[in-house]
């Protein structure tokens, strides 16, 4: 909050009227509004597994098909698959042998579908992005049930890199599409657009690699051809990877996963992956595996009314939802289903390629965003349905193309390039912290959990290294808890703090470098200045200076108002909306006031422009946006940027 504070470093225009004229298609060139009955793939049950995966076991005669480290080994003569896993596990243990596992597609639910063709990008808003971008210079795979030729409306592609991970086998001719649910999920990412035929594709510039991780004869996946289609994907250059197709659970990850395909997702996560996986189609309380993986992006479906469609997985794994389709409209595009033509399916499989494209998308904008950095712009530039913030059933909401493209392309950051800005730490209901890097793009630097729910978070440069880092107050023992890094563990500096109903305030309150913790007694309407940290396991401290200023009730912050180094105490009276600071640790009148924000707003102040005065900005709850002035006078906020629903946010300013 000081003044010497190092905080941190540093088109292709579409004309509607031509997709306009791409979404009305007359009945018959859709086939007589055909819908696909796919329930013989959807309802069926997960496939009692009949082979067994070793890692790295040459010495019992493995059959090598890639996946890493896993071959397939045979059960002995006369043995089930079930011994066979039993007594390899006794021998080699058990974390070295698995079941190799079958993954149905997420397709169509068993329902009637008419209606609307193309609803489904107004939902997600996708064509506002492509006044930034088509998707040129991106690679998507889709591991699916391959991709079919000869269609009209896929003839803008050259597929790079065609790969059977089934049968190990390379070239277009290897990904023949026979069961079509691949060709529909690639078109709904890159369908050709703006060719006067058909329908269009999210992204339809990018460069498609279809990846055939499907038995022609079951149409099921096993676990190590997906895996192996995984591996494939990341090893020949894709930046964002589908996966519509899973298990249905009955729990949470990791107790409902999938060793082999797990250590695929975590290769292509340190690779700077980004895989995208439809959530499942049992309607149940538990996302499937592996879209259920920490590091994917897990897809619900929403309907034509955005409301989660019957059919969509929901629960904790739950990342985002898009549209699906449901009874009234499905999702339309060209497929090979006994004959071409242009078909409305439904299901998870159908949403998870909108959040495909608009990755790929992002990525065409923006191309050095991390896996973690793309699930957080989805969730910050999402419509939120359902109870406010993130739920089990909507994720943090509705897929915004428009938004994440525009965010990604064209930031509004305070911060220009070349000061040290404050950033922000927002603290969820679980107790989740996360530091900003930049105020415009979320990034997971310092993602860990820190204290219980309810605990009051605010945060300080402890060790006077000038890096923020956090605190808290637990109302219910009285303690402060600190800790010296960004990372999860226990406090590294604990003290009594005041008497209940008291709030503490970080700052660096004599210039010394270092953040204190001083107190505000609501009570009172008084401050108490302390300019050194409790000791450890013991009390507070005596105080410095304290004096009245405000009146009870009001709201405090702090920060470095007039560029001196010394951060003092300001006020935010909800009642009226003024903001009242002082510059000095003395009593009297306030030196500036001004209004701003609204009631149940939560105020604080940083340098967000890196001039190195500290103004305010306020965090409104109800919308999930935060409003940031630049110089502390009344008026209308400087930047907006969504940031998501937090019970709890807090500046990140070191000393």
């Amino acid at each position: 909050m000081g003044r010497n504070t190092p905080r941190r470093g540093p088109t292709l225009t579409i004309l509607l009227v031509m997709v306009g004229s791409l979404l009305v298609i007359p009945a018959a060139t859709a086939q007589e509004d055909t819908v696909r009955d796919n329930a013989d793939v959807n309802v069926q049950s997960d496939a009692e597994p009949t082979e067994i995966l070793v890692r790295d076991s040459s010495s019992l005669r493995p059959q090598s098909v890639g996946a890493g480290d896993w071959v397939v080994v045979e059960p002995q003569p006369g043995e089930s698959v079930s011994q066979a896993h039993d007594r390899l596990s006794r021998l080699l243990g058990a974390d070295n042998v698995v079941y190799n596992l079958t993954y149905h597609l997420h397709g169509d639910p068993n329902d009637p579908l008419f209606g609307f063709q193309e609803w489904n990008f107004g939902a997600a808003d996708v064509v506002a992005a492509w006044d930034y971008t088509t998707g040129a210079g991106v690679t998507v795979a889709v591991v699916d049930t391959g991709v079919a030729l000869g269609g009209e409306d896929l003839t803008c592609h050259a597929f790079v890199s065609p790969y059977n991970s089934f049968t190990s086998t390379p070239g277009l001719g290897a990904v023949a599409d026979v069961d079509g649910h691949g060709t529909h999920v690639t078109g709904t990412v890159a369908q050709c657009t703006n060719n006067f035929l058909g329908v269009a594709g999210v992204a339809p510039d990018v460069s498609i690699m279809p990846v055939k991780a499907t038995d022609d004869g079951t149409g099921l996946a096993t676990s190590l051809s997906l895996a192996a289609g995984i591996d494939w994907a990341v090893a020949n250059g894709a930046d964002v990877i589908n996966i519509s197709m899973g298990r249905d659970c009955a729990a949470t990850w990791p107790t409902c996963s999938d060793a082999v395909v797990t250590t695929a997702l975590d290769d292509a996560d340190a690779a700077g992956v980004v895989v995208v996986i439809s959530a499942g189609n049992d309607g149940t309380g538990f996302v499937a595996t592996p879209a259920n993986h920490p590091k994917s992006i897990a897809v619900g479906a929403t309907t034509i009314s955005n409301s989660r469609a019957s059919y969509s997985s929901y629960g904790s794994a739950l990342d985002i939802v898009a549209p699906g389709g449901g009874p009234g409209a499905g999702i339309l595009q060209e497929t090979f289903n006994g004959g071409w033509g242009y078909y409305y399916y439904t299901g998870t499989s159908s949403a998870a390629p909108h959040v495909t494209g608009a990755a790929a998308l992002v990525l065409s904008a923006r191309p050095s965003l991390t896996p973690a950095q793309m699930r957080s712009l989805f969730a910050n530039t999402a419509t939120d349905l359902g109870p406010a913030g993130w739920d089990q059933e909507h994720g943090d909401g509705l897929l915004q193309v428009g938004a994440a493209v525009a965010a990604a392309a064209d930031p509004d950051d305070p911060c220009d390039p070349g000061p040290t800005c404050d950033t922000i730490y927002t603290v969820n209901v679980g107790g989740q912290w996360a530091l900003w890097e930049e105020l415009n793009l979320f990034s997971e630097i310092g993602l860990f959990y820190f204290g219980n729910p309810g605990d009051i978070s605010f945060s300080g440069d402890w060790n006077c290294n000038g890096v923020a880092t956090p605190g808290l107050y637990r109302q219910s023992d009285g303690f402060v808890y600190l800790r010296n890094s960004n990372t999860q563990g226990v406090a590294d500096i604990t003290f009594f703090f005041g008497n209940p109903g008291d709030v503490p305030i970080a700052g660096d309150f004599n210039d010394d470098g270092c953040d204190t913790v001083s107190l505000y007694r609501p009570s009172q309407g008084k401050f108490f200045v302390i300019n050194e940290l409790g000791e450890d396991g013991g009390g507070l401290g005596a105080a410095e200076a304290s004096y009245l200023f405000g009146n009870p009730g009001d709201k405090p912050f702090s920060g470095d108002f007039d560029d001196d180094g010394i951060d003092t105490f300001g006020l935010h009276r909800e009642s009226t909306g003024f903001v009242y600071f002082r510059n000095s640790h003395t009593q009297g009148n306030a030196d500036s006031q001004f209004i701003f924000g609204n009631p149940g707003d939560i105020l604080f102040a940083g340098d967000w422009d890196g001039d190195g005065d500290d103004t305010v900005a306020v965090y409104r709850p109800g919308n999930g946006v935060l409003y940031i002035k630049l110089t502390n006078t009344v008026g209308v906020a400087d930047h907006e940027i969504v940031v998501g629903f937090f019970p709890q946010l807090t500046s990140a300013s070191g000393s």
